[in-house]
């Protein structure tokens, strides 16, 4: 299952860690996996374009992202990640769950 939980403070996300394997289907082929790195990757490329003081994370299946910046472009890729992996819970939810802390 992959595990996905956010931190939110005073109204603003902190950070996003990702971590885990859908096991949907097989390794390599799991269109639930593909689907949250292809969301994720995206998020991380824009955010590493923005150049803002952004902490990445990443090694083998799992992801954390945090937000030192304070920019508001940043919190609206925050919110655009966050809807994403709702909706992907919301159909495949004995997949992956998302929780806020």
């Amino acid at each position: 299952m992959i595990k996905a939980a956010y931190e939110v403070k005073d109204g603003s996300y902190l950070s996003l860690d990702v971590r885990g394997h859908a096991e949907y289907g097989e390794y390599g082929k799991d269109l639930i996996c593909a689907s949250v790195s292809s969301i994720l990757f995206g998020f991380m490329n824009a955010l590493d374009e923005l150049q803002e003081n952004v902490e990445i994370r990443q090694t083998e299946n799992h992801i954390t992202v945090a937000d030192h910046s304070g920019s508001s472009t940043v919190q609206d890729y925050f919110e655009l990640v966050i809807f994403q992996l709702k909706t992907i819970e919301e159909s495949y939810g004995d997949f992956i769950k998302l929780e806020r802390k």
